[in-house]
């Protein structure tokens, strides 16, 4: 047997399919001498290779390149018209011949001409004459390790696709927001949440349902460890805990049932910390047990915080943990707020954990800064300024803020305060003011409109001939998040200040604007009909009186008749 057919044997530890594709691949051949071409040729033939093409010049390598991608280029250097240097320095300046091997062929052994070589993009090197051994190893070995890193390549991708489809089936266990916002209709709270996993999959979720008329059911989970593992026991929780729906009015029970269920599936060591609770609405009666989660908290209408006892089991360690029901309240102006135990175990630049402790007066300071109902917003947005980066572990923040019982204000407590930046909180807002007035369908959709002007206009400063350009184009929204990141608005807001007497409801909102002509607005019935001003005509028609000040837009509302003055925002 010859070298050269030697060397085009199969080699021990050569997998079979590699191999195969090895000798199937395209192979193109580019010297400007006739003989070079045809003894390559020859030699790739006898070692097995089967699909040979040939390029007289540089110039030719390229046409062929771009016509036809091959798996391996045996190109020689010194070629008239587009040398092989400069051949290698226009594939490797191309994304798509970024990783083409290119086995370059020279007499020329020097040290610095190697140096060029490789540093023009070449992959390997051979010598002139032709060492046939040599070139079949070197075209094999770079041919193999092409098509391995193709396999690890699409395997990659497929893997990432698949997961891609996992997460967004994780994110689809997560309550829908029509159905927040009807649990949010029915009980009269604000349902503030936020879910992100550590890696491409997590092992939080969180959840509530409606229980009857009056109550709901909400419940927050950790899942030990993370990944695919974590996120595979994530959707077996969510399955088993639709089994145990008869179960849902007594945390505890229902804690016991998930437990008795998801203890003999949880591998050994793996297991989930949870907190469910059920708030009656119609008297702010809690009831709630505690599997090992974090202790959640609720905030008072003054301030103050208290830790509820969230002590118990982590549910699927033991076969038959005893879990105890416990009480509390959830009065009107208060808020529930649980949360993972990232949040209190992230170090931040000092290196030192916030520790409940620390977590707790985190949470006081945040939420004395604005209004309640955006309470996670701004605690996520000062925890990710003091932790910046990657977190260790899920992120889950929940908040049920339940509203004050405006009927039941006395004089002292017959005015407040909001602050507010997105169309989600004006609407909030909005809503939680009209539910003051006996109209309240039309005052919620006047102060939206008023809100929504002071938020695009006021506060990120987009001008009416801008705006009606942009909601030609279908880029507002765009826009809209665009500015919010611009350091000239991030700190922009909306202030809406209240005050309640016997017949009256008074509103006060400020933004950051410029103002503009209003007049016009005002004095024209048409304005409907016009590009702009369709939104101060809609409030025109939920008030009686309609007025601008040049520092803010005023609201007079009587609570006994539809009989209300609103002046507009600024802006």
């Amino acid at each position: 047997m010859t070298d050269i057919e030697k060397a085009g044997t199969k080699e021990p530890g050569r997998a079979a399919a590699v191999a195969d594709e090895v000798s199937a691949a395209k192979i193109l051949v580019v010297d400007d001498m006739p003989l070079m071409r045809a003894m390559i040729g020859t030699c790739l033939k006898r070692g097995g290779f089967t699909n040979i093409s040939f390029a007289e010049d540089g110039q030719e390598a390229l046409d062929r390149v771009a016509a036809d991608m091959p798996d391996l280029l045996v190109l020689d250097l010194n070629m008239p018209k587009v040398s092989g240097y400069d051949v290698c320095r226009a594939l490797r300046s191309k994304p798509e011949t970024l990783a083409l091997p290119i086995l370059v062929q020279s007499a020329s052994e020097t040290a610095e001409e190697r140096v060029e070589v490789f540093a023009a993009g070449a992959t390997d090197f051979v010598s002139k004459p032709i060492n046939q051994p040599e070139l079949l190893a070197r075209a094999r070995m770079h041919l193999e390790n092409k098509f391995l890193i193709n396999s690890l390549s699409n395997f990659h991708s497929r893997i990432q696709a698949e997961l891609t489809m996992a997460r967004e089936m994780q994110h689809s266990l997560l309550p829908a927001q029509d159905y927040v916002d009807e649990l949010e209709r029915q009980s009269g709270s604000t349902i503030e949440a936020f879910y992100k996993a550590s890696f491409e999959l997590g092992g939080d979720l969180w959840g509530c349902w409606p229980i009857g008329d009056q109550k709901m059911g909400v419940y927050v989970l950790d899942i030990s460890g993370h990944g695919v593992s974590a996120a595979l026991n994530t959707f077996r929780v969510h399955a088993t805990m639709a089994r145990f729906e008869a179960y849902r009015e007594d945390p505890a029970e229902f804690l016991t049932m998930l437990n008795s269920a998801l203890q003999p599936a949880f591998p050994l060591g793996q297991f989930a910390t949870m907190f469910y609770g059920v708030i009656d609405f119609s008297t702010g009666d809690m009831t709630y047990a505690g599997a090992g989660a974090p202790r959640p908290m609720v905030l008072d209408a003054n301030g103050g915080v208290r830790l509820l006892d969230s002590s118990g089991l982590p549910v699927g360690i033991i076969r038959a943990p005893k879990y105890e029901n416990r009480t509390d309240r959830l009065d009107e102006g208060e808020s529930l707020f649980c949360y993972s135990d990232v949040l209190t175990e992230a170090t931040g630049p000092d290196g030192d954990f916030l520790s409940e402790d620390g977590f707790v007066k985190f949470v006081s300071d945040c939420e004395l800064e604005g209004a309640r109902v955006t309470l996670v917003e701004r605690l996520l947005e000062q925890f990710y300024i003091r932790v910046p980066g990657a977190l260790p572990d899920d992120l889950t923040a929940v908040a049920i803020h339940r509203a004050p019982d405006y009927a039941a204000l006395g004089d002292d407590t017959s005015s407040g305060k909001y602050v507010f930046k997105t169309r989600r909180e004006a609407k909030k807002v909005a809503t939680r003011l009209a539910a003051i007035s006996h109209e309240p369908v039309g005052i919620a959709i006047g102060l939206m409109e008023l809100f929504v002007n002071a938020i695009e206009h006021g506060c990120l400063g987009i001008g009416h001939k801008e705006k009606g350009q942009l909601l030609e184009t279908g880029g507002l929204n765009d826009e809209i998040h665009r500015r919010r990141k611009l350091k000239e608005y991030a700190k922009n807001e909306v202030v809406v200040e209240f005050e309640r007497t016997d017949s009256t409801l008074e509103i006060v909102v400020r933004d950051p604007g410029k103002g503009f002509l209003y007049q016009e607005f005002l004095s024209d019935d048409e304005g409907h009909e016009k590009k702009h001003g369709r939104g101060i005509f809609m409030a025109k028609n939920c008030f009686d009186e309609l007025h601008y000040r040049a520092a803010a837009t005023k609201c007079v509302s009587s609570t006994v008749s539809r009989n209300s003055t609103v002046p507009m925002p600024e802006g």
